[in-house]
């Protein structure tokens, strides 16, 4: 039987998750000629499908376009704490 040793979160490793959302895109950085990391990227692509459904929304039922307008308000709060301009 093996002794397992548990870490104090302080001591444990990034997840792989989390290094990969810290690495640079490169595709986006060449695009706004500024560094932009996975997580900026996966940012501005929830904002863009939220702006895509907001306005196929709006032919549809007003509800639903009030659901994906403060969908799209908040991606767009989250693309400013980010770090996007």
């Amino acid at each position: 039987m093996k002794n397992q040793i548990a870490l104090p979160v302080s001591q444990a490793k990034e997840s792989r998750i989390s290094l990969w959302l810290n690495r640079e895109n490169v595709l986006f950085s060449s695009i706004m000629e500024e560094k932009v990391t996975n997580r900026q990227t996966v940012l501005v692509s929830q904002a863009l499908i939220s702006f895509s459904l907001l306005t196929c929304s709006l032919f549809t039922h007003w509800l639903a376009a009030v659901v994906c307008l403060c969908w799209f308000a908040c991606s767009i709060l989250l693309c400013k704490k980010g770090g996007l301009r």
